[in-house]
């Protein structure tokens, strides 16, 4: 009778084992199947329909002076209509490690300061949660003539979710022109644990300025075809300027 219990304890240990690790990889495969929504290509685009296929025809003999930002999982945080942060403390005096994230937006085609390009970004606090009932962490950045943005802010806590999962601290950004190829990726910052979303590219060093502030550069580079005419090809069009075969200005 000892026996057959302590088989039974035994075959019931091991189910339960089972059942959480099969649950803790479906949990992780289901989130990945959510988030990983693959960047707008040119030929997507509603404003470029039209004229993308020939225009992408063209810039495949190009070699571009600027790596397009690559893209990576939009995770199912998302919120629509955030509202304008120009200029504010995204944070609106949270708690937290302040961190100051700045840079440009370029032109892939030129490596130029895009202007009105549109940053929409959104975070977890330092608690690692996600404001989902209003817009705390949330909000959008416009670029002026010279293509910067900066956002003062808190730095993001690790995203804890079901199975075990750890996600490392990041910043989620969807960043374009509109009407133009908008780009969907994350920051990710120096000495975090990677996961299925990380790349090298993406990832910025913060430094500790004096008054105790982490401070992070990173440039975004998205495709701007704003007054692109397809009749006059790449030479001596009117954004893509001198740009032509090989070019590397």
């Amino acid at each position: 009778m000892t026996l057959e219990t302590d088989k039974l304890i035994r075959l019931t240990t091991i189910s339960t084992t089972t059942v959480v690790t099969i649950l803790s990889l479906t949990l992780l495969l289901t989130y990945v199947t959510l988030v990983n929504l693959s960047q707008t290509s040119f030929a997507q685009t509603t404003n470029t329909n039209q004229t993308s296929t020939a225009v992408q025809s063209q810039l495949k003999t190009l070699t571009f002076p600027c790596k397009l930002t690559e893209s990576t999982a939009q995770g199912p945080e998302y919120k629509t209509e955030a509202p304008s942060k120009q200029g504010e403390d995204f944070a609106k005096g949270l708690q937290g490690q302040r961190l100051e994230l700045s840079g440009r937006v370029l032109n892939l085609a030129t490596c130029k300061p895009v202007q009105g390009a549109v940053l929409d970004l959104w975070q977890t606090n330092s608690s690692g949660d996600y404001d989902y009932k209003g817009f705390n962490l949330r909000g959008k950045i416009v670029t002026g003539k010279d293509g910067k943005y900066v956002l003062d802010t808190i730095y993001p806590a690790r995203l804890h979710l079901e199975g075990n999962i750890t996600r490392p601290s990041h910043i989620h950004v969807m960043v374009g022109v509109p009407g133009q190829p908008m780009i969907t990726t994350q920051v990710y910052f120096e000495g975090q644990p990677r996961d299925f979303a990380v790349k090298d590219t993406l990832i910025t060093k913060p430094v500790t300025d004096t008054n105790g502030t982490q401070k992070a550069n990173f440039d975004f580079v998205v495709e701007d075809y704003r007054g692109f005419d397809i009749n006059k090809g790449l030479t001596g069009n009117p954004t893509i300027g001198v740009l032509g075969q090989n070019s590397n200005k």
